[in-house]
């Protein structure tokens, strides 16, 4: 990443004040002036939502891709509940409206292609007074301007992967039961297009409450297992379904894509690993969009140097975590 990014946050801000403990005030200003800048309008997809008048998916309306959606009525709407967002609660049906996906083909690409693609979707807008701007990644925000893809090194896609270990409670003795380790297991995510498909965000709104809270709602999938470890056998399909069901494995796995946000002069890769059921699905596939990840972050937090690799994943390992859970005591 270039040396002019100011600050780096893995996840979201692990900067906890009292503040974030009591419920946040209403929102005080929505993304305005929305637009998306991709290449030559063919690497995003405008998702708006329809409302479902049948029996299939009852509690839940319909996303439907229609790229000609006003992109303004799309970013409408949230899924919290007293400017709280709690994972445990669904979003109320109708909000959010829809989403838009940066990077829509990032699947597409092989490990290779994506390597040397260094085109990049945003969607920018006005929050109050102050520009935003939400990017897709590139590989090189993955892997570093070397681009070196190995397990173990500093880099963002090593502290993510861990993170993700970490937060599903997938150790060493459960990668030995199915046949992996930690590093076997991360090239085997790394060679069927795992980063890719974390690339591509799709962001339901953008919002900030008076406080200067950041929100952002990623759609996704709620149970985010077949996307993680699509890759596997079906027998070690079985075995972590077992794993799930006596409680050894966390189930339902969770991930949302990772959005790149430039805002306030601060550069931040913004995730979660927990959702809320978002009242929508996609007509299509019947499976996407299902879920909401709203992590949030501080967006006045004091300009630093960008923390090392190394030094992101002791953050990630001492308090990212207790952030990227979307607890009551969460920033």
């Amino acid at each position: 990443m270039k040396q002019t990014i100011q600050k780096l946050l893995i996840g979201a801000s692990v900067v906890v004040g009292a503040t974030a403990i009591a419920s946040s005030p209403a929102v005080a200003a929505s993304l305005t002036n929305a637009s998306v800048t991709g290449v030559n309008g063919v690497d995003y997809f405008l998702y708006e939502r329809i409302p479902n008048p049948g029996p299939l998916f009852p509690n839940s309306d319909f996303t439907m891709r229609n790229d000609n959606a006003n992109l303004q009525t799309i970013m409408q709407g949230s899924c919290s509940v007293g400017g709280q967002f709690i994972p445990s609660n669904s979003c109320l049906k109708g909000e959010p409206g829809g989403n838009v996906e940066l990077f829509a083909n990032s699947e597409q690409l092989s490990l290779t292609d994506f390597l040397a693609y260094d085109k990049v979707t945003s969607l920018t807008g006005t929050l109050g007074d102050e520009s935003i701007i939400l990017s897709s990644l590139t590989a090189k925000d993955w892997f570093g301007k070397n681009l070196d893809t190995s397990y173990g090194v500093n880099n963002f896609a090593n502290t993510w992967f861990n993170a993700a270990l970490t937060e599903y409670g997938i150790n060493d003795t459960f990668l030995g039961a199915l046949g992996y380790n930690k590093a076997s297991l991360y090239n085997a995510f790394l060679n069927n297009t795992g980063f890719q498909k974390f690339s591509d965000p799709n962001i339901s709104y953008v919002s900030k409450d008076d406080t200067g809270k950041l929100e952002v709602g990623l759609a996704g999938h709620f149970d985010a297992t077949s996307i993680l470890l699509g890759f596997l056998t079906p027998q070690q399909q079985q075995q972590v379904q077992l794993a799930q069901l006596f409680g050894v494995l966390r189930s339902p796995l969770q991930a949302s894509e990772v959005v790149k946000i430039t805002y306030k002069g601060e550069t931040q890769y913004h995730y979660s690993f927990t959702a809320a059921r978002s009242g929508l699905v996609e007509k299509g596939d019947g499976r996407s969009h299902t879920g909401l990840y709203d992590p949030q972050l501080t967006s006045d937090v004091d300009s630093e140097a960008v923390p090392e690799p190394s030094a992101a994943l002791g953050l990630v390992a001492v308090g990212g975590l207790f952030v990227a859970k979307r607890k009551f005591k969460k920033a």
